[in-house]
């Protein structure tokens, strides 16, 4: 049974065109992560509504039982246009939002996930372009407890020696894994044959950076991560574990390097 004009606010993350010049797509609200069809091509009314990043109240078309979604109406509420005259701007919000789908917003986390990378769009264009990254990757960490992979950066996931303890730094992140290690602990995994050059290195700077970012606007994370020796380190550490969020390489974040 068909189902008419659904009501729904969120945010455009995707768009895709057809060969046809129809649209796909993808739209974060609190509901959900829906998919849905914008016909008519460049002719549609619709379709300079339907773009990454625009806030909107739409109304969407449902047929159950063909599985289809269609894009009938959209009511504008907040546009982000200054993020498109910055490249580094621009690509901080695709990654944020490349995230989002491909960790399905934080496993369900749909209203959170809403919230954030709102919140990060809004704060992106007082944001220096050379620190726009930073930002984003303060997103991308804070995005990691929902799901349950934020590491402990207080001790030692294998042996529970805390990193305030004498010799426990620095310590190692293995790519591919969420456990903080302290020194003795990754020496032991290096000897078993793990690969040092898969061992980010974890300092008392880099666990400092990673408590404040997490109590601090988006606009504070980056100015933090930008003063921060360890810098390189922090952003390796929390691109391994978004990665391993996502279950594989997020190609948003390889036009940064």
């Amino acid at each position: 049974m068909a189902e008419r004009n659904e009501r729904y606010r969120g945010l455009f993350l995707h768009a895709k065109d057809t060969a046809r010049g129809d649209r796909i797509v993808t739209f974060l609200c609190k509901e959900g992560i829906l998919s849905l069809f914008l016909f008519g091509g460049p002719k549609s009314s619709l379709r300079s509504v339907a773009t990454p990043y625009i806030l909107a109240d739409i109304e969407v078309y449902h047929d159950r039982r063909n599985d289809f979604s269609k894009l009938t109406g959209a009511t504008i509420l907040e546009t982000f246009d200054s993020l498109h005259t910055s490249f580094s701007h621009m690509q901080a919000a695709a990654a944020a939002a490349e995230f989002v789908i491909r960790t399905s917003a934080f496993g369900g986390e749909y209203g959170l996930a809403l919230q954030m990378i709102t919140t990060l769009l809004r704060e992106l264009p007082s944001i220096e372009e050379d620190s726009a990254p930073y930002a984003m990757y303060a997103f991308l960490w804070n995005a990691l407890a929902p799901q349950g992979l934020a590491p402990d950066i207080s001790a030692c996931e294998h042996c529970g020696k805390r990193f305030t303890e004498e010799g426990s730094l620095p310590g190692r992140l293995l790519a591919g894994e969420r456990s903080f290690l302290c020194a003795r602990c990754a020496e032991e995994r290096r000897r078993q044959g793990f690969p040092a050059s898969a061992m980010l290195l974890i300092d008392a700077m880099v666990l400092q950076c990673l408590r404040e970012i997490l109590n601090v606007s988006y606009s504070q994370a980056a100015r933090c991560m930008s003063a921060n020796p360890s810098l390189l380190h922090i952003e390796a550490i929390i691109e391994s574990l978004a990665e391993l969020a996502a279950e594989g390489p997020l190609q948003s974040l390889r036009l940064f390097h």
